[in-house]
């Protein structure tokens, strides 16, 4: 059995959600607006991330692992603008 389109399909999917994280990242980032962000979820998906790498290195999976590595680096930029956001509010 073929596996090359299991990876084709791997990274379309990866692309796709890694991709969807890119408006909220710019609009973070731009707007600096993180009030309807959620830290727990946020914090959740960190944490499922991490897991989803750990997976799939256990699996040798380079879809896997290099989306999830993306969405690490995506959540994990949401979630510090989020911070950034909630310390300069308690600053006020």
């Amino acid at each position: 059995m073929q596996t090359w389109w299991l990876t084709a399909l791997g990274l379309g999917a990866g692309l796709c959600t890694s991709l969807s994280f890119v408006p909220q990242v710019l609009k973070a980032w731009r707007e600096g607006d993180t009030e309807a962000i959620s830290k727990r979820m946020y914090i959740a998906s960190l944490t499922a991330y991490g897991l989803w790498i750990v997976h799939g290195l256990m699996i040798a999976s380079v879809p896997v692992i290099l989306f999830n590595i993306v969405n690490v680096l995506f959540a994990g930029l949401i979630l510090a603008l989020k911070l950034r956001g909630l310390k300069a509010a308690g600053a006020r």
